[in-house]
């Protein structure tokens, strides 16, 4: 039997350093990585504790402490390759197969669209599980994300902790961010080996909702803690850094903005340990994001002209391609009554994100029926056509594929938003009307702040201030709760806008309805799922039928569709489909 040399970080450093000499020149080693060179015939100094490495606090998710010879030398082939990986893991993260494992189910779910084919009418937009779909999504997190993450964190680590030690935190911090959107889509999952960067079994032991919510937390305070911008002599490219260009200091306001809404999510059902999770993002030395420039967001590599669009190809925004291009999903009557009925005005953000019901044929050539109204479809009507006559699509820019133009928002090269500026400050209101420190302001203010931050992205801020002022609970149509001191009436206006702002993020705006029960929805009217009770909403997506078969010892066998998340701690509607009153304080 063939045995093998087990490598420690020191000795792996080392042998890295052999291999880089040729770009880094040599370097005096210390076992210590973040340590000054050790000058010969001087007494060695005590060695700090790496940041965030050795407190039992991060156990359980800290990287093994060695590996053998031979992987180490396969890892060490791999330093050409990390800006191409990293290139995929942060463009496919959310993206890959984007209708299959979003569109039809999580936009869908979150009140956005509604379905427009009459061959999905027994799948998941009338909440059936639909394996080819929903399975993408476990499958494209745990064999390619999971894949080229343990590429990426194994290199780092091992191979020259030092050079990549901001990257290696970066890597961690967009692994969490997906994470967390797969928990709330599942609920449990396993997750803590593969944090590790670890190969895990097929039969892989799962962690609680709570665990995954707590090695998350965990993950981005480690982060933050470590990473030292502009500290190592690695740094992504801007093309291979597809949310941030490789700047560290976005990645670091990013992560505690993160924080603040992973501890938001979780604020009813454990709001000691939201309240501390949120403080401590508010407060942190690096701030949460500052300005639109701090979006989490990724530009299609259909590019716009500008953005060196004229050579590049792939994939369009798949957003557009669903609602426009396929003609598979168009307005909701949700989004419909949002535009119309919150204000004493159409909002101006629908003008310029939906046409008018117009027949495809007439749009693609550029002429729009403005005698009609914006009109959206109820979801779960299956009296659809896949044409555009009666609802309105996502209102999409043909003559120019790659152009960019105000009045049609959502072009085939508009970038995907995944964690917007606006949101950010909803996420401030929120956590100002619940009373946490460093919120940056009164819950009332920071709630028309997001108002404007959100026309802000639409780049429609000339005209923030007149649609806030139209609102009807500045109108007169309505009581402010912002006066009454109505706490669960301020929540829902800060949620039903921040609900406006985060679309077309199904994943965030499903994750929220079910978390406050808020915008409030039309109740599904086509429900043909087996396991989720008439009346009720869809509170989760099923595991994949080859993880209930093969991995039945760990994977939950009995939570259905119907099933709440953890942190979902109260029912939308009761049997008779009539509107629980949310309870969002408690």
């Amino acid at each position: 039997m063939k045995i093998k040399n087990i490598i420690t970080y020191a000795s792996a450093s080392a042998f890295a350093l052999c291999m880089a000499s040729c770009t880094r020149g040599f370097i005096d080693m210390n076992e210590n990585p973040f340590q000054g060179p050790y000058v010969p015939g001087t007494e060695k100094p005590e060695e700090p504790e790496e940041p965030g490495d050795q407190s039992d606090k991060y156990a359980d998710i800290n990287m093994p402490s060695s590996i053998d010879q031979e992987t180490l030398n396969e890892l060490a082939g791999n330093v050409s390759t990390l800006g191409a990986t990293f290139k995929s893991f942060t463009y496919q993260g959310l993206v890959n197969d984007y209708q299959r494992t979003t569109n039809v189910t999580h936009d869908i779910y979150a009140g956005y669209f509604a379905n427009n084919n009459p061959q999905f009418m027994t799948s998941s937009p009338n909440y059936v599980y639909t394996q080819d779909w929903s399975a993408r999504r476990w499958d494209h997190f745990y064999k390619d994300r999971s894949s080229e993450y343990k590429t990426l964190v194994n290199t780092f680590w091992f191979v020259d902790r030092e050079r990549y030690k901001n990257a290696f935190y970066i890597t961690r911090i967009y692994y969490a961010f997906l994470a967390s959107t797969m928990t709330d889509t599942y609920g449990d999952m396993p997750l803590a080996m593969y944090v590790r960067g670890e190969t895990a079994p097929e039969q892989c032991p799962y962690n609680t909702q709570k665990e995954v919510y707590d090695i998350i937390f965990r993950m981005l305070e480690q982060a933050v803690d470590s990473i030292v911008p502009g500290a190592c002599d690695f740094t992504f490219a801007e093309n291979e850094d597809k949310c941030y260009g490789g700047d560290e200091m976005k990645w670091l306001r990013f992560a505690n903005t993160l924080r603040l809404r992973l501890a938001l999510r979780i604020s009813n059902v454990d709001p000691e340990r939201a309240k501390q999770e949120g403080e401590a993002a508010l407060t942190n030395q690096y701030g949460l994001m500052q300005s639109q420039d701090d979006r989490m967001r990724v530009m299609p590599n259909f590019a716009p002209v500008e953005l060196g669009g004229e050579n590049a190809g792939g994939e369009e925004n798949e957003v557009v391609n669903c609602s426009y291009n396929y003609a598979d999903v168009v307005m909701s009557k949700d989004m419909e009554l949002a535009y119309k009925n919150l204000s004493s005005q159409l909002d101006p953000r629908c003008e310029i994100s939906w046409y008018r019901p117009t027949p495809k044929a007439a749009l693609d050539n550029g002429r729009e029926n403005l005698r009609n109204d914006f009109a959206g479809c109820r979801i779960g009507d299956n009296n659809v056509t896949r044409e555009f006559n009666e609802y309105s699509p996502l209102r999409c820019y043909t003559a120019d594929k790659k152009a960019l133009p105000d009045d049609y928002w959502f072009s085939y090269s508009r970038e995907y938003l995944w964690l917007g500026y606006a949101e950010c400050k909803f996420l401030q209101a929120e956590a100002a009307l619940r009373d946490w420190n460093g919120a940056g302001g009164s819950a009332e203010e920071l709630f028309k702040e997001g108002i404007r931050e959100s026309f802000n992205w639409y780049h429609l801020s000339a005209l923030a201030e007149t649609y806030i002022a139209s609102l009807n609970i500045y109108n007169g149509t309505e009581s402010n709760p912002f006066t009454s001191g109505d706490k669960e009436a301020q929540l829902e206006q800060i949620i039903t806008q921040k609900w406006l702002a985060v679309f077309p993020n199904g994943n965030e705006g499903w994750a929220e309805f079910r978390r406050t029960d808020y915008p409030r929805l039309l109740n599904h009217i086509g429900n043909q799922s087996p396991d989720v009770p008439m009346n009720k909403f869809i509170k989760r997506i099923s595991y994949p039928l080859e993880e209930l078969q093969y991995n039945a010892g760990n994977c939950p066998m009995d939570v259905t569709q119907g099933t709440r998340l953890w942190w979902d701690v109260q029912d939308t509607n009761n049997s008779n489909g009539e509107r629980n009153n949310p309870n969002n304080f408690r």
